[in-house]
């Protein structure tokens, strides 16, 4: 059984692979599409709209805005989107690996 603590082992290689700006552009590109379709984008304004009702624009911050509302963002991306990104990010770092045929 190799061990991972060996330079040039499958763990270190695993730990160096990217997503290319290609790929990485794509797959933020299908996420906005894909939580704009779903409202969830249109949710996330409203709860952006509100706290600033609540609370005054000028008592609130960019930082205490974000603190606010990215958990609850986070937490309302419906799993059938999560599940697809998931898929498509493992898929596009798959083929980043270099082939074994070599």
């Amino acid at each position: 059984m190799p061990n991972s603590q060996e330079t040039g082992t499958d763990a270190d290689l695993i730990d160096d692979i990217k997503l290319n700006s290609r790929d990485s552009v794509a797959l933020k590109d299908l996420l906005q599409k894909r939580l704009s379709e779903c409202g969830w984008r249109k949710d996330i304004e409203e709860m952006i709209r509100h706290a600033i009702d609540e609370r005054g624009v000028s008592n609130l911050t960019h930082d205490q805005l974000a603190a606010e509302i990215v958990p609850h963002a986070r937490a309302l991306v419906p799993d059938v989107i999560r599940k697809e990104m998931l898929v498509r990010v493992r898929a596009a770092l798959e083929s980043s690996l270099p082939s074994e045929d070599n």
